[in-house]
Formats: C-alpha cells, sequence, structure tokens
C-alpha cells in the first residue's frame, strides 16, 4: 500500500478488520461478481490476509487453481498459515509486474488493491495480459473523498480524512477507473455499489477497526496536534451510546472482461 506501514502489527490489524462482518459481506458481494466456475484458474491480486482466496478455493475445487499475490510478506505468511488445499497457493509479489505468463487465468480480482499502487494503470494492464481471451474480472476500488463519518465537529473530521486520504496513491479512484479500465483494453460489463453502514461503533464493525489505522497514520503525518486526534477518537463511541453515530463508506465494484 502506497502510505502505510505494513508492519506485522499492521498486519494483524488488517486482518482483523476482514473478519468482521461488513468486510465478510464485502466478499459475498465480491464472489457474486466473480462467477466463478469449478475448475477456473483464478488469480486474486492484492489479497492481503487469503480470505478472498480462500472462497474462491472452495468454488474452483481442485479441478481449478487460484493464486493469491501480495506485497506484504507478513500478509502472505497469515494466510500461507491457514492454507490447507493444494490447488490454492500465495506468493509475494508487485501487482505492477505479476510473473505469470501471457493468457494464464479465466478471472482475476482486484479488490481495495488498485488505489494504493501509483502506476494504477500497470496493474490494469498486467491483469489484462495475464486473463485468458474471454477472460473476467472485477475491480474494487474506495472513494475516500465520498466516505460519510458524522462528528459534532465536522471541520477536525474533514481535517482527519484530508490526511488520511494520503496513505493511497488514488483516493478518487473510481471516478477515473472505467477510463482506464476501457484504454487497457477491457470491456467495462457493469458497476455497482456496495455500502459498508455502521451505526455503532463497535468491535466487530469495519469503521472501528479503521479507527486504529486511520489514527496510526494521521499521528505520523503531523498535521493535526495529538490533542486532537485525542479527542476525534474520543468522540466515536461517545456518539455510539447515544445513538448518534453514522459512518458510510462505498465500494464502487467494476466488472470488466477481456475481448475474446
Amino acid at each position: 500500500m502506497s502510505g502505510l506501514e505494513f508492519t506485522e502489527e499492521a498486519a494483524r490489524q488488517l486482518e482483523a478488520i476482514y473478519m468482521t462482518p461488513d468486510v465478510i459481506a464485502q466478499r459475498s458481494e465480491t464472489l457474486k461478481h466473480l462467477q466463478l466456475i469449478e475448475g477456473e484458474h483464478v488469480m486474486d491480486i492484492g489479497c492481503g490476509p487469503g480470505f478472498l482466496c480462500e472462497e474462491i478455493a472452495e468454488v474452483v475445487g481442485s479441478s481449478g487453481r487460484t493464486l493469491g499475490l501480495d506485497i506484504s510478506t507478513d500478509l502472505v505468511a497469515r494466510a500461507e498459515r491457514r492454507n490447507n488445499r493444494s490447488w490454492l497457493s500465495y506468493r509475494v509479489g508487485d501487482a505492477t509486474a505479476l510473473n505469470e505468463p501471457d493468457d494464464t487465468f479465466d478471472v482475476a480480482a482486484c479488490t481495495q488493491v488498485a488505489e494504493y499502487i501509483p502506476d494504477v494503470n500497470k496493474v490494469i494492464s498486467e491483469t489484462y495480459r495475464v486473463l485468458k481471451a474471454g477472460g473476467r474480472a472485477v475491480f474494487v476500488a474506495t472513494d475516500w473523498d465520498a466516505v460519510i463519518w458524522h462528528s459534532d465537529v465536522p471541520a477536525r473530521m474533514s481535517a482527519v480524512m484530508k490526511c488520511w486520504e494520503a496513505h493511497c496513491a488514488h483516493p478518487r479512484l473510481p471516478r477515473s477507473i472505467s477510463e482506464r479500465l476501457r484504454a487497457a483494453g477491457f470491456n467495462v460489463d457493469g458497476a455497482s455499489v456496495f455500502p459498508i453502514l455502521n451505526l455503532e461503533w463497535g468491535d466487530d464493525t469495519y469503521s472501528k477497526g479503521m479507527t486504529v489505522l486511520i489514527r496510526d497514520f494521521v499521528t505520523r503525518q503531523g498535521e493535526l496536534t495529538p490533542n486532537d486526534l485525542i479527542e476525534w477518537e474520543n468522540e466515536l463511541p461517545r456518539l455510539s451510546k447515544e445513538g448518534r453515530y453514522f459512518f458510510n463508506s462505498s465500494r464502487f465494484i467494476f466488472r470488466v472482461s477481456k475481448p475474446s
């Protein structure tokens, strides 16, 4: 990822976020759009801790192949520790240089990854290259400028989220990704939105998990005072206790195919 420090602790935090009901539901939605068939060969580009790969492998079965690729050795190690399927494998690697032959995979997934890579067009062109003719892919990205997070001090919340945008290379990627996909040769077959909506700040919510990552990143940026960040974080459980908590982040899902 662009501006995040992927330490072992950050990998642990991200894995915990991926286990929340919010992100589990997002994976189910992603699987629906992948439209997998038994025996297909699938690559998950930026697989993180490997949860989506496991679900993909369940569908394609032992007659298929699932490969998870991620830049983080800590995330790949966590995925490998859970893996007991011979047809599922993981590799540390760069999304801009997939190190796989042309026309190899039937399907590719790239979820919450492309926005973090400065040369996003190279990620898209590499995905196109490794897909077979007629192959398909799903790209999922967040527009971080479109996150709605209620606060009684909106200026402070805006400052925190503006600073957080620097954690990725393309914080508003959904606005330009269709054009980028078509320029690479893909057919854009459809797009949809998957919302993550939290009305409380609880341990099993995506937004509480993200609070820690956002706080740590913004602290390192040094653009807000430590007191501002303490007050920002302390407000969230208070709003939840008062029944006034609101968080929404929309995932933009783009379905594409490589012409036959």
